[in-house]
């Protein structure tokens, strides 16, 4: 997973800055209304699991574009298939694969893991049953968060004065990327919850 996120920043660094335009946008899109684009936003989402999965499964060290895109186009087409219930899977999956780690880290592991991961999956499953709209927007706010500060990035890399000035504040303060990244993800999820609100109410009328 990390060194996925290490592949992606390297991209970035060396992508032409007129890339960010459409990664803002795209970003924006699913900050401001990823509930409406969840068919779309399900699809691209069961491909990253996927791949991370296929890459999981490679053990290989070393990116393996093979297996990465073999899980990813598998889970996609499953995405896009159970859109409606994509939510549902995908908070299970989230849920699960924390509750792994978490066990992980306190060296809990063998068959206590993975029933860990089991209750983890069943119980974040059902909570995502039960507020669907709500586990859609957080997940296309996060996705739509992470392609907007990637945007960003790109277009600082051509603004020497802004991009030293991130650069130092993110050195002193690691924890300002994550606050990069959390801004649009809560704007995202409050605003899809008053959209979806206001549809629900008229729809009712």
């Amino acid at each position: 997973m990390l060194y996925l996120v290490d592949q992606w920043i390297s991209l970035l660094r060396s992508t032409d800055a007129l890339i960010g335009v459409p990664l803002c946008l795209a970003g924006f899109a699913l900050v401001y209304a990823g509930w409406r684009l969840w068919s779309v936003a399900s699809f691209l989402s069961f491909g990253l699991v996927g791949g991370l999965i296929g890459q999981t499964i490679s053990g290989d060290a070393a990116f393996n574009l093979v297996y990465f895109s073999v899980g990813g186009v598998a889970l996609a087409v499953v995405g896009h298939l159970m859109a409606q219930y994509a939510s549902v899977l995908l908070a299970g999956i989230v849920g699960g694969a924390l509750t792994a780690v978490m066990l992980d880290v306190f060296r809990m592991v063998g068959p206590f893991q993975w029933l860990g991961a089991f209750l983890g999956f069943a119980g974040c499953a059902a909570w995502g049953f039960a507020n669907r709209t709500r586990v859609i927007a957080l997940i296309t706010s996060f996705e739509g968060g992470a392609l907007f500060v990637s945007g960003m990035t790109v277009m600082m890399g051509e603004i020497s004065w802004l991009n030293s000035f991130f650069r130092s504040m993110t050195a002193e303060s690691p924890f300002m990327v994550g606050f990069f990244l959390l801004v649009p993800t809560a704007i995202g999820v409050l605003v899809q919850a008053a959209d979806a609100n206001r549809t629900s109410s008229k729809t009712v009328q």
